[in-house]
């Protein structure tokens, strides 16, 4: 598994996780959201924006939590994505955030919801010990605007408050 330090993002991380939203691979898996609206809630209590990067500093995945102030106990894994697809980058992060979430943010429950056909996110997920609690079909549009099936996934904490 590649090293990955995390960080809580800044205001500059922003032009940098935009770039990465609008990229033509991650069209049909992930919402964009203009930067105004990632420096409103880089100030938001309600969300944590995580970056990842390497031995050399430089940035290669990201992930935004919500729920932080609004469900107490109930965080959503809004959004995650990594640079390089495929080349183990994503586990460390998700490892972090499950971590985080359980740890030091006292989640009782961390869950997403994914598009039914993204299976490689799928399957990360449940190799961490997600697990599926419906689809609700046709839910959400994708970015090119065509109807989309979502799978709502959880991890709860094991002993009710944490899962070390």
């Amino acid at each position: 598994m590649p090293w990955m330090a995390v960080r809580t993002a800044r205001e500059d991380d922003i032009p940098w996780l935009v770039g990465q939203e609008q990229r033509t691979d991650f069209a049909a898996f992930i919402h964009r959201w203009p930067a105004e609206q990632h420096v409103r809630n880089l100030d938001d209590a309600d969300k944590l924006y995580l970056i990842g990067e390497d031995e050399a500093g430089e940035r290669i995945a990201f992930a935004i939590l919500g729920g932080l102030a609004a469900t107490p106990g109930n965080i959503e894994l809004v959004r995650m994505g990594v640079v390089h697809p495929g080349a183990g980058t994503g586990k460390p992060l998700l490892t972090a955030v499950i971590e985080m979430a359980f740890g030091s943010l006292g989640a009782k429950r961390l869950w997403l919801d994914v598009f039914d056909d993204n299976l490689r996110a799928r399957r990360a997920y449940e190799a961490a010990g997600f697990r599926d609690d419906g689809a609700p079909r046709q839910a959400a549009n994708k970015s090119d605007g065509t109807p989309g099936s979502l799978v709502i996934m959880s991890l709860m904490a094991r002993d009710g408050t944490t899962r070390r």
